[in-house]
């Protein structure tokens, strides 16, 4: 009898220091929770105080007046880009007019970048659009190519600034020589962005390994159209079949 009262009296003990431990992990568990809850009580409140702070700002606008300048805005690039168009086709450039264009169409950093080239080169209207944009290398930054044409000899090019280094632009002709020999894309007609999966490879000449997802395609009104590919650092030329 006294065996089996000293084994109740264990269990006894042993049922305590679980419920004890148990006890302990509930209120590690509740110090917890009320951590994280009060994290969220101060989180809402800072939300709170934003949302009041911008419908303080916002309730002093002119919300007539922003429409207008809005439209207003829209209209003048409506008309400028127009106007480019129509100078374009004329080949009749207001440079005043396309300068202005500048400002709708390209970041400020890329005009900034292009200032370092400007002494040589000029961005040109003769096509519209004169530039396009596309993820010419291998990183998720947008990149832009843009129609140029070199003040010396006239020459016309594509001038190429990677989003990752707006510090350097990379000339495609426009008198520098391409891997194909020629220095001049006279006869351009149209610059545009292709996927790299839609290149037409020749037979006698098939299509280099490109890594990036874009490549820059040129059309010609004299000969075949072809796309500008970036390889190990450089720009090259590749003509595709028409």
């Amino acid at each position: 009898m006294k065996k089996y009262t000293n084994f109740l009296l264990l269990f006894f003990l042993i049922s305590c220091g679980n419920q004890e431990q148990e006890l302990q992990s509930y209120k590690t568990k509740l110090a917890e929770l009320e951590a994280t809850h009060l994290t969220l009580e101060n989180k809402l409140k800072e939300q709170e105080i934003k949302i009041k702070t911008l419908k303080d700002v916002t309730a002093k606008w002119d919300k007539d007046a922003l429409e207008i300048t809005n439209k207003d805005l829209k209209a003048q690039t409506q008309k400028l880009n127009q106007t480019v168009a129509e100078n374009a086709m004329s080949k009749q450039v207001d440079p005043e007019n396309f300068r202005k264009s500048f400002v709708f169409s390209l970041p400020n950093d890329f005009l900034q970048a292009f200032e370092g080239v400007s002494d040589k080169y000029k961005i040109s209207s003769a096509l519209n659009p004169f530039y396009t944009t596309g993820h010419f290398d291998t990183d998720d930054k947008l990149d832009y190519a843009v129609f140029i044409e070199n003040k010396q000899n006239n020459k016309q090019g594509v001038a190429v600034i990677r989003g990752s280094d707006y510090s350097k632009f990379y000339i495609i002709g426009a008198g520098n020589t391409l891997n194909d020999g020629s220095d001049d894309l006279n006869g351009l007609l149209a610059l545009t962005t292709l996927n790299t999966n839609l290149i037409e490879s020749r037979d006698e000449n098939p299509a280099p390994q490109i890594k990036s997802l874009n490549v820059i395609s040129l059309s010609f009104t004299n000969f075949s159209s072809a796309v500008v590919y970036l390889d190990e650092g450089e720009f090259k030329l590749y003509t595709q079949a028409d």
